[in-house]
């Protein structure tokens, strides 16, 4: 038998074993995190800009905007500049958001319209509406807005736009067909599983959503793994399998995790960001800490944002402990507990200048949003309860 496995397949209804298995071919693929985005050059065609982008063509204002909502006009007769999804759930297949964006050009619009036609160059948010983007809404012209988290900013209107709409490869693909390898016997047939990791201890941890396993067994053949196991080769791929480049940081969490404090420190953002996603699947879900527990966030590597989550993730709950990974679980777990300490706790964070220095404003390639400043996490952990003294 194995020993032990190293992942488990249980049945997404009754949360019983199906089988154990020592690897699964498909579940981590050559490539890495994150994806390169698809710069692409678009036309917004007889444009009235307005605002900042009237700013960017006249050249008194900058031509990047960080991110860029096109809203399509989809009923007849309602002008372009009137918005209407608020009153319209079926709004969001005629939006479009593209990012990190910028003006390259302008001339005067082919249509002799006297207005415009405006290049831009940036690329288009991986999102489901109009087919992903490969099919043009039938709209009869688009409102322009740059928006961030705290605000749109109107910028005109336009006819129609070129270059967005058409086939583009993935970012994220569906991995290659599943194997299970050096499994337990008696797999059959159809089945709908969700994935579990075993650690080396035997605790067990669900995966989540896009790691669930929905397939029927095509082939089933004896192991090189061990006497009495056998692959097992399914019709089934993981929906969001993992990068190449995560597998060492599950090898270690295997392993029953990080023994010591800032093994994350060295890692550059992208793979400290792993680290957060790896955190988070192992977390111990067990009661809060008392009330009175004081905790100490070691400062001296918090450079970005995702090094702040490792760092506070190891004050509350430890080595390789998870305190949320973005704004909206920092939030649910320091305002409404069940993330290791009890709302309204007490934090000394220690070297905070190194974040007041890295953490500032900007605009974020990782998450294609502002940046979150050092003053933003003061902010909203002082919100939310927490006795912060900064030191």
């Amino acid at each position: 038998m194995l020993n032990p496995p190293r992942w488990r397949l249980l049945d997404e209804e009754t949360g019983a074993d199906l089988t154990d298995c020592a690897d699964i071919d498909g579940l981590f693929v050559d490539r890495v995190f994150p994806p390169e985005p698809l710069y692409e050059r678009y036309t917004l065609v007889s444009c009235a800009p307005s605002g900042p982008l009237r700013a960017a063509i006249d050249g008194t204002g900058p031509g990047w905007f960080g991110n860029f909502l096109l809203v399509g006009a989809h009923v007849a007769g309602r002008p372009v500049s009137e918005r209407c999804e608020d009153q319209c759930p079926g709004c969001y297949e005629f939006m479009e958001e593209l990012l990190d964006v910028r003006v390259v050009g302008h001339r005067p619009a082919a249509d002799g319209s006297g207005l415009l036609d405006i290049d831009l160059e940036g690329h288009r948010r991986d999102e489901e509406n109009n087919l992903r983007g490969s099919v043009a809404p039938t709209v009869f012209g688009y409102q322009l807005t740059a928006w961030s988290a705290a605000e749109e900013t109107p910028l005109g209107e336009c006819r129609n736009i070129t270059g967005l709409f058409h086939e583009r490869p993935e970012i994220w693909p569906p991995g290659p067909p599943v194997t299970l390898v050096g499994c337990r016997p008696g797999l059959a047939g159809s089945f709908r599983a969700e994935l579990a990791h075993l650690r080396a201890d035997g605790v067990v941890h669900k995966m989540g959503w896009g790691k669930r396993v929905f397939g029927t067994v095509v082939e089933t053949r004896p192991s090189t793994v061990g006497d009495g196991l056998v692959d097992i080769a399914l019709d089934a791929r993981i929906p969001e399998p993992f990068a190449a480049n995560e597998r060492p940081l599950w090898d270690m969490w295997r392993a029953e995790g990080p023994a010591e404090p800032n093994q994350w420190a060295t890692l550059d953002r992208s793979h400290r960001y792993l680290w957060v996603r790896a955190a988070a699947v192992h977390r111990d879900h067990g009661p809060d800490k008392p009330a009175d527990t004081v905790y100490h966030l070691d400062g001296r590597h918090v450079t970005d944002y995702d090094a702040f989550y490792c760092a506070i993730g190891e004050a509350v709950n430890g080595p390789g402990g998870w305190f949320g990974g973005d704004l909206f679980w920092l939030h649910d777990v320091a305002a409404g507990g069940g993330g290791g300490a009890t709302p309204g706790f007490r934090l000394i964070w220690h070297d905070s200048e190194v974040a007041r220095t890295h953490l500032v404003p900007g605009y974020d390639r990782m998450s294609w949003l502002p940046a979150i400043t050092f003053d933003d996490l003061v902010r909203y952990l002082t919100a939310d309860g927490v006795r912060l003294e900064l030191r």
